[in-house]
This record gives structure tokens, sequence and C-alpha cells, in this order.
């Protein structure tokens, strides 16, 4: 897939989820050697959301390949988390 629809996938996916972005903060953190539902258990845990969430958003996420089942994260999705972190600081002056 090309950067500018590796963007648009990333954008169109992450931007105004704020549950998926916290799917792709936790993803690289999920033990390697889990599968099925202890993956889904452990990326629910690690993610602070509910384990039904985790298996819809993160069908998504994996379909896009935007979670790689390496545990690695699209470089583009990393772009697209930080940049809505950095506009949410700029809106409250720094303040989480």
């Amino acid at each position: 897939m090309s950067d500018p629809a590796r963007t648009a996938v990333a954008v169109s996916v992450l931007a105004k989820s704020e549950p998926a972005r916290m799917l792709v903060l936790a993803w690289p953190l999920v033990g390697p050697s889990l599968a099925a539902r202890a993956l889904l258990t452990e990326w629910a845990r690690l993610s602070g959301l509910p384990v039904r969430q985790v298996e819809r958003l993160g069908a998504v996420l994996r379909a896009h390949q935007l979670c790689r089942e390496d545990r690695t994260v699209d470089p583009e999705a990393t772009r697209v988390v930080n940049h809505v972190a950095a506009a949410y600081l700029r809106a409250t002056g720094g303040k989480p």
C-alpha cells in the first residue's frame, strides 16, 4: 500500500476513535506468545478497554495492518496517534 493510502487508512480509523488509539498504544506491549482469547484479554487489560470492544476494533486495526502480527504498529498509525496527542496538548495548554 502506498504512503498516501496508508495515511488515509490510519487517519480514517484512528483520528476520531480514542479506543482505537488506545489499542494502537497497547499493541506492542501484548506478549508475543499470546493468541486467541488470551491475546484479546491481555490487549484489553493493557488498553483499559472491554474485551468486546477490543474484539471489534482490534479486528479492524489488524485487518488494515495498523497493528501487525509481530506486535509492531504501522508508522502512519503512530504518526496519527502522535498528532492527535499533540493537538490535545495544544488545545489544553499542555494540561493532561
